[in-house]
């Protein structure tokens, strides 16, 4: 009984409905439909295939690899941009009381000069190589984020790869 009482009470709303479709303006007719948003709709990523995953786990590895090499390299920088300022300081004191009479100073004074040169020097090549390295990671982070990033994958994949190493 129940049930032909929905039924009496949702005939009259599908009628309705109907009769309101048919009455649509013809403007809206022809009105372009959009695409539903992408956010909305997500269409989910296949599951990484074993393969893919070994891939994306090697990736992940490298990545920290290079990373943790440039920090690395990073500090050293760090440290002879710190030498060079302390002795750049030394050497500026030095010159306001330097005896410019005497060889001997004046060739121990250019000795420092050029040992400070040789630390600029590396500390240039030390820099640029950073610099390479600082893109290598960059390329590899970009490649990471693009293939395995947020990409589901089978957890059991996952611990055959881990119980193989």
């Amino acid at each position: 009984m129940l049930a032909m009482l929905s039924f009496r009470l949702a005939l009259p709303l599908v009628a309705l409905a109907g009769l309101s479709a048919s009455f649509v303006s013809p403007a809206a007719e022809k009105a372009p439909t959009r695409a539903p948003a992408a956010s909305a709709a997500a269409p989910r990523s296949p599951i990484l295939t074993p393969a893919q995953l070994q891939d994306c786990v090697n990736q992940k590895e490298r990545l920290h690899a290079q990373t943790d090499d440039a920090l690395k390299d990073k500090a050293a920088i760090e440290a002879d941009k710190t030498e060079i300022l302390r002795l750049g300081t030394s050497l500026a004191e030095e010159r306001e009381t330097i005896d410019r009479t005497s060889d001997t100073a004046v060739d121990a004074y250019n000795a420092k000069l050029g040992k400070r040169d040789k630390l600029v020097e590396t500390y240039e090549a030390r820099v640029a190589a950073y610099n390479v390295k600082a893109e290598a990671v960059k390329t590899t982070k970009e490649g990471y984020e693009k293939s395995c990033e947020n990409r589901r994958y089978d957890e059991r994949d996952l611990n055959d790869l881990k119980r193989k190493k």
